[in-house]
């Protein structure tokens, strides 16, 4: 009980803090995260991404995302991989230091699995809460449900971005 309030105190100090400036507008950010198959199947995955944004108007953002994920071999199954890149649209719905975020991206991914490589068409749609702990640096947990050709997974993450 005494950790459940502890962690409901720690997270009503950390949303009281004053909004972090942000004045920049164009950000990078680094990723990490795993991914599992909705639709079983596949294994779980370890998934990384580097991603940009610029502002386009108001709270709409432009995206541009590059991911990397693998799943190690099994018993009856050979390593998977997959390089993507995505452009896409990210809209924040708020302006203090917790912004809650919605977005969408559609490009292209090479699979390889069983030593077989294939070009796919890749897609994304999730939503983020970026947290600006300092000016011009942002952390955001996101969810995500992705696709690579026709397996769609769920993907969990964490963002480290800097404003520039």
């Amino acid at each position: 009980m005494q950790a459940t309030h502890a962690a409901a105190i720690a997270a009503a100090v950390l949303a009281a803090f004053p909004a972090a400036a942000q004045v920049s507008n164009h950000g990078i950010a680094v990723e990490s995260g795993v991914s599992t198959p909705l639709g079983g199947g596949s294994e779980p995955a370890l998934a990384a991404a580097l991603s940009a944004s610029t502002w386009l108007d108001g709270d709409v953002e432009g995206t541009a995302r590059v991911a990397w994920g693998s799943a190690g071999a099994t018993g009856g199954r050979a390593a998977a991989s997959f390089l993507s890149g995505t452009v896409g649209v990210r809209v924040s719905l708020g302006h203090g230091p917790l912004r809650p975020q919605v977005f969408a991206e559609v490009g292209w991914a090479r699979a390889e699995a069983d030593g077989v490589a294939s070009d796919r068409a890749a897609f994304g749609a999730g939503a983020a809460l970026e947290w600006f702990p300092a000016a011009e640096i942002s952390l955001a947990p996101r969810v995500a449900i992705r696709a690579v050709g026709g397996e769609a997974r769920a993907e969990v993450g964490l963002a480290l971005g800097v404003y520039f």
